[in-house]
Formats: C-alpha cells, structure tokens, sequence
C-alpha cells in the first residue's frame, strides 16, 4: 500500500486508485427520534435532506465551538456520520450526553466502512461495475445499500460508505486493477479542497465559521434553533468571527501535525497567527497545510511552523468563495 510521500506530486497519481479509510470511524444514529434528535444538534438541516442525501456538518458545543466536522449520510434506518476516528470518543460522549430522552442509539457502527476510488478511470470503473445512474455531491444510494457522493475538486474522486462484505469484495475485486493507497492520499485532497475535518487535539477550539463550513453548505441559518445556533448566527449576523481557513503550501523537512502553531514574519520577527488543522507532505519535502488564521491574511504573507525548523509556507487561494 503506497503512502503519500512516495509521490512527489499529485500529477503521479495513477489513472485508478483505491484508497481505505482505517484512520476513519463510521458513527451510526439509529432509533425512531433520530432525525428529530440531530436537528437539535448538528449544523446542517437535516430535514431537508432526503434518504441517499448526504452532506458536511458539524456538531457543537453550546458555546458554539466545533466538536466534530463530518460527512452526514441518510440511509433509511440511520443516520451516518463519517469522521476522523481520534476525535469519536469525545464526540460520542458529547452527543449521548443530550440523548437520555430520545428514543435513540448512537454507537461507532461495525457493519460499515468507508473506502474511496479515485483517478480518471475511477468514473469508467464505477458506471461499469457499481452503476449507471449519475453521481452528484449530495450522493446516490444504490439497491444494495451501498453509498456513493462525487467530489471533484481537486480532481475527480467517489466516497464510498459500504458493509464491510460489500467492502472486502471490492477491495478484491480491484487487486490487481488498481493502485492501493493509505488514506494520508484522501486527506491531501481534502486538504486541497479546502475541507477541514477536526482531529482530537483540536476539538472544541474553533467555530464553524473559521472551517469555512458556511461555504462549504455545512450550516443552515434558517432551520431554527439547535446546540451552539446563538453563537454562529453573531458570528454571519454581526461579523464576529475575524478567522478563516486557508490552505498554505510549502517546503519542510516533515509534515506539521494538527495543532502545530503557524508563525507570521512581521518586521524581521516571527509572530504566533494559526492553528494547523491538518497537513500532508510529499515525496520532495512539499507540504501542504490547512491552517485557521485571521480572514485579513494576505497573499504575500511568509509564514513557518513554529515546531519546524526552516519550513516555508504561502497562501495558495481556496477553491471556493469565502463569506460570512
């Protein structure tokens, strides 16, 4: 299996890649309250989605700050959410603490998992393996209960949320016809999508606004009133919030961690600005990095890693308008 330093850039990618998520957790909602209950909860309308529909959204605590950042999946006896698996204790022992008196059962599910298909032959695959129907953002569930949403930015790439049988076959299926990498390759490309996905180390730090979860479809500000709604809507109403996400690229001896401290060179000193949300490095040292820095950042800014001796990074602009 190839990790992603064995590639000096993204161009090397071959034409047909699968790529499991082990470092990812499938969290299931189940129960006759399940949808009433993730209402109060999440930042998306989960209402106004329909069975097969997924869609970002982030769980927070009441003072509004982002526990959790994930893919929600309707299915139509759960509700799933895909996330990193270092922050699913923390998140299931926040979402249980407000489920005493819902009919509902949420637990890290064992039936299901996440694996994704990625390179110019991974559409030719699908249509001619798994299906005909058009694939859209929001997802497509198939017959057999098998999930698939489209992304394609930064390039063409399919999320699959499958049971595990149905997983073990296809993994076997493309043994020897496509190219099989770790999932440090689908975190460089939410890196290069601009899509931030909360690790433990920094949940409860920031709002969803500076994930740019607004631009993202990720937060309804019409659904009514769920846990930390008050906070969020100041932050678009009123313009609190003064940070946002970026994507930095540059060079370094390794690959910043989450939570690493992102410097700003102001008049020959080095000044604490960002937090690290994640990061990735290639074969030839490049890095690439999501950081939450303030929204006024400019593009000729130089910035390093505190922790990182000599890296250089620079704004690189996000593939998607930013507002409020």
């Amino acid at each position: 299996m190839l990790k992603l330093n064995q590639l000096d850039n993204i161009s090397q990618l071959a034409d047909l890649v699968i790529c499991p998520l082990d470092s990812w957790d499938v969290i299931a909602v189940q129960g006759e309250d399940r949808i009433s209950f993730l209402q109060g909860q999440l930042t998306c309308d989960i209402n106004s989605l329909k069975i097969g529909e997924q869609t970002l959204a982030a769980q927070c605590t009441p003072q509004g700050k982002v526990c959790s950042l994930f893919h929600v999946i309707l299915l139509e006896d759960r509700v799933l959410f895909l996330q990193p698996s270092s922050v699913t204790e923390k998140q299931l022992t926040a979402l249980q603490k407000y489920a005493a008196f819902s009919k509902v059962k949420i637990h890290k599910d064992s039936e299901y998992q996440a694996i994704t298909l990625l390179g110019e032959k991974s559409s030719d695959f699908i249509s001619q393996e798994l299906t005909t129907e058009n694939i859209s953002k929001s997802g497509l569930l198939l017959p057999n209960g098998m999930h698939i949403s489209k992304q394609l930015t930064p390039s063409l790439r399919y999320l699959l949320v499958l049971k595990k049988e149905q997983g073990s076959a296809l993994l076997k299926q493309l043994e020897d016809k496509a190219t099989y990498h770790d999932d440090s390759l689908w975190n460089a490309m939410n890196i290069a999508a601009g899509m931030a996905f909360i690790e433990e180390i920094n949940s409860e730090k920031f709002i969803p606004q500076m994930l740019n979860l607004q631009a993202l479809d990720g937060i309804s500000f019409t659904k009514g009133c769920y846990i930390g709604q008050e906070t969020i809507a100041r932050a678009k109403y009123r313009g609190a919030n003064k940070r946002a996400l970026f994507i930095l690229s540059g060079h370094a001896s390794c690959a910043p961690k989450a939570g690493d401290t992102l410097q700003l060179l102001l008049n020959n000193q080095w000044k604490r600005i960002g937090s690290v949300i994640s990061a990735c490095q290639y074969g030839d040292a490049h890095i690439e990095v999501l950081a939450v820095l303030p929204k006024d950042s400019q593009a000729d800014d130089i910035y390093q890693i505190k922790e990182i001796e000599g890296s250089t990074l620079y704004l690189v602009a996000l593939p998607y308008p930013l507002d409020n």
